[in-house]
């Protein structure tokens, strides 16, 4: 039986035990999906996390960080940062890249030189963030695994398209002033009666849930494709530090169309006029949430499309994947 340890040094506190409810971020979630998905096909799993006390749930022993090289592994994961690598000299170490890395960033953080002295391997979740990184980070070798999709999003009934609301519920930062001044002043999104529907940012809540853009607090994963399933479409412009976008992933598993500016992992997660449209100018934008809202047979169209992502996109394909790269050889191509 393989040993893997995954380390989760982020900022954020949680384990597996935290409460579903809880929306945590895609560093986080992925952790504990590709843990329990890798804990299921027979691995011993521990998941390093910022958290006090140790859980064992799911087939995955959940520790604290600082505990992580008190367990023997064969394989250790660690997401974004290699520093943590530096204290397993006999395991096969991989950096886990969510996000992109810069030179200045990673040596103002201290990643790099660690990085210089073990040549970890390299996982990416997309192939243009494995394409545009620089080849100044020697990584050993590097690959790209896609995440999944959690259950929550692929098992309910999926959107009928009924009415005109649209979502946005990627990071405030990725897009979000951009929607928020389409849906006040473009008159084609306006003439369509389309409802602008935030999740998790700052903005006040919606007090009543009426208007042309209401505000939801961040909630967990099954609440979130609850309301997928009254919903029309997803709109998010993208940005060059996103890397996969879970949000549109998700989205589309549960039958929403994906309007996007094309931006970032947008241009790899969104196939115009498949599952979604790309729409580079505002007024392209403005015109693909217009068309999506009032033209029944192009939503259709698209949300099949979407739909494929249901059986694409899964966290047990995923796994698979990663332990076909643990049981290979770790200086192979």
């Amino acid at each position: 039986m393989r040993r893997i340890t995954f380390i989760c040094a982020t900022r954020v506190a949680f384990g597996i035990d935290t409460p579903a409810a809880i929306g945590l971020g895609g560093i986080e979630s992925t952790n504990i999906a590709l843990a329990r998905a890798l804990a299921r096909r027979g691995c011993a799993v521990v998941l390093a996390t910022r958290r006090t006390g140790t859980v064992e749930r799911d087939g995955i022993l959940n520790i604290p960080l600082a505990e992580a090289a008190r367990h023997g592994a064969d394989a250790v994961i660690s997401s974004n940062d290699s520093r943590p690598l530096l204290g397993f000299p006999g395991a096969r170490r991989i950096v886990w890249v969510h996000n992109p890395i810069n030179l200045e960033k990673a040596l103002r953080k201290g990643y790099f030189l660690p990085l210089l002295r073990m040549r970890p391997e390299a996982v990416f979740v997309g192939t243009l963030a494995a394409a545009t990184l620089s080849r100044v980070f020697v990584y050993r070798r590097r690959r790209v695994i896609p995440h999944g999709v959690a259950p929550a999003f692929r098992e309910p009934e999926p959107s009928r398209g009924r009415g005109r609301d649209f979502v946005y519920a990627s990071q405030p930062q990725r897009g979000l002033e951009r929607v928020l001044a389409l849906w006040r002043t473009a008159p084609a999104v306006i003439a369509s009666g389309a409802r602008l529907h935030v999740f998790g940012s700052d903005h006040p809540v919606s007090p009543d849930g009426t208007g042309p853009v209401v505000f939801h607090p961040r909630v967990g994963a099954e609440a979130l494709a609850a309301f997928y399933a009254g919903a029309r479409a997803m709109v998010c412009p993208g940005s060059v530090d996103e890397t996969f976008c879970l949000a549109a992933a998700e989205a589309q598993a549960m039958g929403l169309p994906v309007l996007t500016a094309g931006i970032g992992a947008l241009a790899e997660r969104v196939q115009h006029g498949v599952n979604g449209l790309i729409a580079p100018t505002d007024r392209d934008l403005a015109e693909a949430i217009a068309g999506v809202a009032v033209n029944d047979d192009l939503w259709a169209q698209l949300s099949a499309g979407a739909l494929l992502q249901r059986e694409a996109l899964t966290w047990e394909r995923a796994a698979i994947l990663w332990q076909a790269l643990l049981e290979g050889d770790a200086d192979g191509p």
